[in-house]
């Protein structure tokens, strides 16, 4: 009867603490959402540093070197991105492959093969 009691005082504290992380959290957002409201409202309609920098933003923008910098980098980021991501799926793939191979065996002892590597890419002799 003691376990159960513990698991129950458990269970209501961990409770609480969700609860109370929930509206630390959310207590926070509606926080900042509120001042930037009310920065917003005591700008609205005077001119000050912030048009400075928008002017400053317009012009670099119209620099072409700049902008294609700007390009380069992010081109660059997306396909490593796009590498890394690749990578690893063809490594989670090669950790499931197994698995998957041991269940169908299992399911159907005379399930042909579907030829693919271990980490799930085709044949080389079915790539063009």
């Amino acid at each position: 009867m003691k376990e159960m009691e513990y698991k129950l005082q458990s269970q209501k504290l961990d409770t609480g603490l969700r609860l109370g992380l929930s509206l630390i959290q959310w207590g926070a957002v509606c926080f900042i959402i509120w001042r930037l409201g009310l920065a917003i409202e005591s700008l609205a309609g005077k001119a000050t540093l912030a048009d400075f920098g928008v002017f400053l933003y317009a012009d670099l923008k119209a620099n072409t070197v700049f902008s294609h910098i700007i390009m380069g980098i992010l081109g660059l980021g997306g396909a490593s991105y796009g590498l890394r991501e690749r990578a690893q799926k063809r490594k989670e793939i090669k950790r499931l492959g197994n698995r998957v191979v041991e269940v169908e065996k299992r399911l159907d002892p005379n399930r042909s093969s579907s030829g693919l590597t271990i980490d799930g890419r085709s044949r080389p002799e079915d790539e063009p």
